[in-house]
């Protein structure tokens, strides 16, 4: 009988033990499921944050952008990043001037065709591609009903990925309205791709308007360059929060005119898209 009982003893006891192991197993998956779930809703928190900070950069770029009194600094219209410290973290926008850009819509194949291997070059569009593009990219910003796309868009459909259309459109736009392109606000790949200019006039170009100087004779590509600003800018605001967490908004923004009340130019916001 005493054997039995002990016998009994034992296997209610590794009963208990294999119980036990199975609690302490459910338990830790339980605790591991609920640690996976907390970091992914603080990364979704953190992502959400980033992206509100993102969006007062926009607002802050957007009133840099508006201000018509003379004595008040402005920001550059030519990509230069402003970075602000903020509560949370920081955040640094650039205003870019659409008008520093070349039309895909106004440009002739002998701008847009250089421009598009020049830029080439330098994101890494093949040589070939980019003559082959040139001669059908405005028809890819056609969209299906009618209206024109984003050259991002137009790239999209031409076939590229997305960082590369990304690329590119920091040099090409279907927003200038005019073959031509602004001197003082275009970058040094578009300034390299108008007809004319070496590379010592793009030289001169770049420090004259850095010190606020006019611009140089330009002889023939003084046919491609008319100084004026606006009136569509796209602003890219990072934000990145003091965690790690990140964010970024493209902004197409256009001016409507004057406010009655206190005389400030104001911009309407035409898309916003984030880009991470």
């Amino acid at each position: 009988m005493n054997r039995r009982t002990y016998g009994q003893r034992g296997y209610v006891l590794i009963t208990v033990m294999w119980i036990g192991l199975a609690l302490l197993l459910a338990v830790s998956a339980f605790l591991s499921t609920a640690r996976q779930e907390a970091l992914n809703v603080r990364a979704e928190v953190g992502a959400a944050r980033a992206l509100e900070l993102a969006r007062s950069g926009v607002n802050v770029a957007m009133a840099d952008l508006g201000r018509i009194d003379p004595d008040q600094v402005r920001s550059p219209v030519d990509g230069t990043p402003i970075t602000l410290q903020m509560a949370e973290g920081r955040v640094t926008y650039r205003i870019i001037d659409e008008a520093g850009k070349i039309d895909i819509l106004q440009a002739p194949s002998q701008v847009l065709t250089p421009a598009l291997v020049r830029i080439g070059e330098v994101e890494g569009i093949d040589a070939f591609d980019a003559v082959t593009i040139a001669e059908a990219l405005a028809g890819f910003a056609q969209q299906p009903d009618g209206t024109i796309g984003s050259v991002y868009t137009a790239l999209i459909r031409a076939g590229f990925n997305g960082d590369t259309a990304a690329a590119a459109s920091r040099y090409l736009t279907t927003l200038n309205f005019s073959a031509q392109v602004n001197p003082r606000t275009a970058s040094r790949t578009v300034l390299e791709s108008i007809p004319g200019l070496g590379p010592s006039d793009v030289e001169e170009i770049l420090v004259r308007r850095s010190t606020g100087r006019p611009m140089p004779r330009l002889g023939s590509a003084v046919a491609w360059l008319v100084e004026g600003s606006g009136p569509v800018y796209t602003i890219e605001a990072e934000a990145e929060l003091t965690t790690g967490a990140r964010a970024t908004l493209q902004a197409q923004v256009a001016q409507r005119g004057l406010s009655f009340r206190g005389g400030l130019m104001r911009y309407e916001i035409l898309s916003v898209r984030q880009i991470r």
